[in-house]
């Protein structure tokens, strides 16, 4: 990581948040952390299911994981973009993982639709910008 780039990081507001997610979590779990942050996406969601399936962005927001916008709905999938100023601060960090919002989208679809799915996460790089999608599968 670039001076500049750390510099940006640690000057962040979400620095204290980003800290835990993206340096202590990853040190601590090794080469399970997408797997674990999937897992506990879905226990959280459990803990804290919504009653419709409208709210599931508003809750993104609300839980510190960046805007949440369902930008292609077909037949089979949906594909949700995450982004806002956490996301571009996290990415400033190279190999972040988004499987907590992941896990977190999954369940509360469940929770809300009755229908199961799983949702990949896909970051997409080109020369201007980052984005992150949420692709869910039914």
């Amino acid at each position: 990581m670039s001076s500049n780039k750390r510099e940006e990081l640690i000057n962040s507001q979400h620095f204290p948040l980003i800290l835990m997610r993206d340096f202590l979590l990853p040190t601590i779990l090794g080469n399970e952390t997408s797997d674990v942050l999937y897992w506990s996406g879905k226990q959280l969601a459990r803990q804290f299911p919504l009653l419709d399936e409208t709210d599931i962005q508003e809750s993104f927001e609300y839980c510190g994981f960046g805007n949440l916008d369902l930008v292609k709905k077909e037949r089979n999938r949906d594909i949700y973009h995450l982004h806002g100023s956490i996301i571009e601060t996290r990415l400033l960090k190279q190999d972040v993982s988004f499987h907590l919002e992941a896990g977190f989208l999954s369940e509360q679809l469940f929770l809300t639709t009755k229908i199961s799915c799983e949702v990949q996460v896909k970051i997409l790089k080109n020369k201007t910008n980052t984005i992150v999608n949420l692709i869910v599968n039914y």
